[in-house]
């Protein structure tokens, strides 16, 4: 009988720890839903309030991983990550320092596969952060 107890308060304290861990990371009005892949509005309007000076630095901080190149692709050709407004291809990581918050209304980053479908993507592209503004381009289209 006492076997049980034991067994039952072990149950109860392993139920309890994980409901614990489980809502430790949650912060109010994050239902945990957030898009690794995507910097948000919202996300760029906090940063903003923060203070954060461009692209870059929002990224460094929210969203370390889109910067880093995990396969080299070739030993003659340097693996990069492409950057891109809308459609239109602007360079390098690089180009991210200094770009104002200003006018974006979202970041998403694409994996390799999906970077080679961009115009002009490199060869050999890790990946692409696309920055999506409120002013879109002029495709032409109605020339």
């Amino acid at each position: 009988m006492q076997g049980s107890s034991v067994r039952a308060a072990l149950l109860v304290a392993f139920t309890f720890g994980c409901t614990a861990a489980a809502c430790a990371g949650a912060r109010p009005g994050d239902l945990g839903t957030r898009d690794p892949n995507l910097i948000t509005t919202a996300e760029l309007a906090r940063a903003r309030d923060e203070g954060i000076r461009d692209l870059l630095e929002l990224i460094e901080r929210a969203r370390p991983r889109w910067l880093q190149i995990r396969s080299v692709r070739s030993f003659e050709l340097p693996t990069v990550i492409a950057v891109y407004k809308h459609e239109a291809r602007l360079g390098g990581i690089d180009v991210l320092r200094g770009y104002p918050l200003t006018s974006v209304t979202s970041i998403r980053y694409l994996d390799a596969a999906q970077a080679m479908v961009l115009p002009g993507a490199p060869a050999h592209t890790e990946g692409a952060i696309v920055i999506s503004t409120a002013l879109v381009p002029d495709s032409g289209a109605g020339r």
